[in-house]
């Protein structure tokens, strides 16, 4: 009951055929300034529905309706509804690409409200993301550096705080009390291993270990950063030898360690660079591929998109990018270019071919038909099936950006268009210099 305000704050009304919803006190517009009808509302309309307000020829809505009823900024943003009888009108929540409620995505609206405080710790993506020994990885997020950056890690000092009886002298240098800056950082110990490593940082002065390791990842780079990584392990795998082994390897030899792990890591999980996508290994291709993807403004919600046809040996079929109308989310609007690509496909009479999308979450979604998306995205997702059903065989299948930038390119392009552009048989060097 606590977390209500916030949820009912986040629930919105998705329109279909708008039997179901008051235009008046039902969240329903997009939320610039409020989901809500900012017009006056007439007595004599206090029940009235949204369907009253779409043109039963049409299944469009009616211009004339909206300008007799609402102010122009209400019109506006009715406009940029879609209207979709086919479907009931339903609930969604506002804080989930897919339109459903879950605690965890509730739980990231909270925190992404919270302003940032000057010197958080705010590298975790880039901790995640690196190339290191898995054991390292669940060292870094469970069992150490999320505690070293609480300032929460069992050092002598917070041992005492804790009201522990213990010794609060550093095992290792045997001079400073241990906090975290010390254990890992300041300790003559610990000094003399990150002089051996060589890694440019020890002119950052701080007294804090989120600041210090903020700072260091601001300037390393990503190998090593890695170098960091596997230091700041062995140092604290060090700590507690010395603490109940009362044993602490020479620096020299804790620096080998280090490097020589993560020297054997990247060794055996070396791999070449992934081949361009109409390379020899994908001659065996027998059918066209056609990249897709989109461009979204947040700020608009304008979106477009660019889709690039290719042969099965990689060389140019034929192109086409344009706008799409107003998307709630660069989801939704990955979601409607790809539902152009399949329309255009089908009026090209190109059935049999294999579509490539950067969009990781559109490619899962569509290949699980049973997946129920409550937002708007959903009602795309939808046709983007049924298009799929017109086809003698269509796969979608992720591809990385790198091997989407035509694509992508073609998309951005858009903008600056003021209609559909389609290239057919036009030379690749051609196209490249469209896309400069």
């Amino acid at each position: 009951m606590a977390a209500h305000n916030m949820v009912v704050a986040g629930v919105r009304r998705r329109i279909g055929d708008g039997q179901t919803t008051l235009i008046w006190g039902y969240p329903w517009l997009p939320d610039e300034p409020s989901p809500l009808i900012q017009t006056d509302m007439p007595e004599e309309l206090r029940h009235a529905k949204v369907a009253g307000l779409i043109d039963e020829q049409t299944n469009m809505w009616d211009p004339y309706i909206l300008s007799d009823l609402f102010i122009p900024e209400d019109v506006n943003r009715i406009l940029k509804i879609p209207v979709s009888p086919g479907y009931d009108d339903s609930w969604y929540w506002l804080g989930d690409s897919n339109g459903i409620y879950s605690v965890k995505n509730a739980y990231r609206s909270i925190v992404g409200n919270y302003d940032h405080v000057p010197g958080e710790f705010d590298k975790w993506t880039s901790i995640w993301k690196m190339k290191v020994p898995p054991k390292w990885r669940t060292f870094l997020w469970r069992t150490f550096l999320w505690r070293a950056i609480c300032d929460i890690l069992p050092t002598t000092v917070n041992l005492i705080i804790k009201r522990v009886d213990i010794d609060p002298i550093c095992q290792k240098c045997g001079v400073m009390n241990e906090d975290v800056m010390h254990a890992l950082i300041t300790c003559d110990y610990s000094k003399v291993v990150w002089n051996i490593t060589g890694l440019p940082i020890t002119n950052i002065i701080t007294d804090s270990f989120p600041a210090w390791l903020t700072a260091a990842l601001a300037i390393l780079t990503e190998e090593q950063s890695g170098t960091l990584v596997a230091v700041l392990y062995h140092l604290w795998q060090s700590r507690n030898s010395a603490v109940w082994e009362k044993s602490l390897p020479r620096p020299a030899g804790l620096w080998r360690r280090a490097s020589a792990a993560m020297g054997s890591y990247r060794h055996a999980n070396h791999h070449p660079a992934l081949p361009a996508p109409h390379g020899p290994e994908n001659a065996h291709h027998a059918r066209p591929r056609c990249f897709v993807d989109a461009s979204f403004r947040h700020a608009t919600g304008e979106a477009s998109y660019g889709v690039v046809l290719l042969s099965p040996d990689g060389s140019f079929i034929a192109a086409r990018n344009g706008t799409l109308p107003t998307c709630f989310s660069p989801f939704m609007a990955e979601v409607m270019a790809c539902k152009e690509a399949l329309s255009w496909l089908i009026e090209r009479n190109t059935v049999d071919v294999d579509i490539l999308t950067d969009c990781l979450q559109l490619r899962n979604v569509v290949r699980q038909g049973s997946t129920t998306i409550m937002s708007y995205a959903g009602l795309a997702v939808d046709h983007c099936r049924s298009l799929m059903t017109s086809f003698t065989y269509c796969s979608l299948s992720y591809v990385s950006r790198q091997f989407n930038l035509h694509a992508h390119a073609l998309a951005s392009l858009a903008f600056t268009q003021n209609q559909v552009m389609t290239w057919d048989l036009i030379p690749p060097d051609t196209i490249a210099a469209l896309l400069h």
